[in-house]
Order: C-alpha cells, then sequence, then structure tokens
C-alpha cells in the first residue's frame, strides 16, 4: 500500500511547530483516539509516501459537494471517455514518479492511496481462479463509477493488462 506505516526501525527527532498547529493536531488525535505521535507520523508518512507526488503534479482538493456538482454536469455518455483520458496520463506521471516505472503493483499502491487518503472510493479485492477482483465502491452514483472505469482501464492498459469491468451505480469492478 501506498500509505501505510512502514515496517522497521522509527527514530526520535525534535521539531519546532506552530503552537496553534500542535493545538489542532492534538485535538484532531483525540478525536481519532490515537497519540499525537501516530497522527503526526500518519501525515509525514502519508505526505512522504503520496502527497508530494501528487503535489508535482498539482492536485487540487475539493469538497465532496463540489466535485458532486462537477460530475452532475457532465454528461453520463461521456464518463468513460473523460475517464480514459484522465487515466492515460496521471497514474502514469504518479506511479513512475514514485517507482520510476509503471507496474501492476504500482498501480494496486495507487489504488489504496486513492482510497485511503483520497476518499474516492473503498477498496476491496477477492482472488479466484488466478485472477483477481478489484472492486471500488462510493456513493457517487453511475457517472463515478463509469469516470473509474475508464480510469483504471487505461492504466491497467500501460502495463499491457487487459481488465474486465463492470460499472454500477455505486461501484466498479474490474477482474485483472
Amino acid at each position: 500500500m501506498w500509505c501505510t506505516l512502514p515496517q522497521g526501525k522509527t527514530v526520535a527527532k525534535s521539531f519546532r511547530i506552530n503552537q496553534q498547529a500542535i493545538e489542532a493536531l492534538g485535538e484532531e488525535a483525540r478525536k481519532q483516539t490515537i497519540s499525537l505521535n501516530t497522527l503526526v507520523n500518519q501525515l509525514l508518512v502519508g505526505y512522504s509516501e503520496a502527497g508530494r507526488y501528487v503535489k508535482q503534479m498539482h492536485g487540487l482538493t475539493l469538497t465532496r459537494q463540489t466535485f458532486v456538482e462537477m460530475l452532475n454536469v457532465l454528461p453520463e455518455d461521456k464518463m468513460i471517455e473523460i475517464g480514459r483520458a484522465a487515466g492515460k496520463n496521471t497514474p502514469v506521471a504518479i506511479i513512475t514518479s514514485k517507482h520510476g516505472k509503471m507496474t501492476v503493483d504500482g498501480i494496486i499502491e495507487y489504488l489504496h492511496f486513492l482510497s485511503s487518503y483520497a476518499n474516492l472510493f473503498e477498496y476491496s479485492e477477492t482472488e479466484e481462479n488466478g485472477h483477481w477482483t478489484i472492486t471500488l465502491t462510493h456513493e457517487l452514483r453511475r457517472k463515478w463509477s463509469l469516470f473509474l472505469a475508464g480510469y483504471f482501464d487505461e492504466a491497467f492498459a500501460a502495463v499491457g493488462v487487459k481488465c474486465k469491468y463492470t460499472v454500477l451505480d455505486s461501484s466498479t469492478a474490474f477482474v485483472v
């Protein structure tokens, strides 16, 4: 996964941090019922493992409502095409900037990142008879499912993998 805490040795470091920032982080840690140390470590790992690559691509942060409003004005019959156009570039750029090349494992890590940190869908996978089914579940309706189908079909095509996908109103599933 892109942003799980790496296994292995931790290092003690000391930093000077803005008082308002540390108070806000402390409040968030209490809300999540985790230690401040764990929260700060998660934030640092998230940035070092993914955020810095998204920043290189000039990633944006939008509210879910703004994103839904944008989806609502796009024509449903164009969503796979829009997804394919985006899927030819963005995943390739982010994955190759992190790993130096495009791989199936890189795509899977990217999917985990988009699920865990970008909160674009819930990721699940199952294996049967040597084939993996990857399911992306969300609440953004059919247009988003269609976009995801085109986007990740192109990403997998970039590594020579032909997917079969199924699109439903609240999910997209890929058989790889």
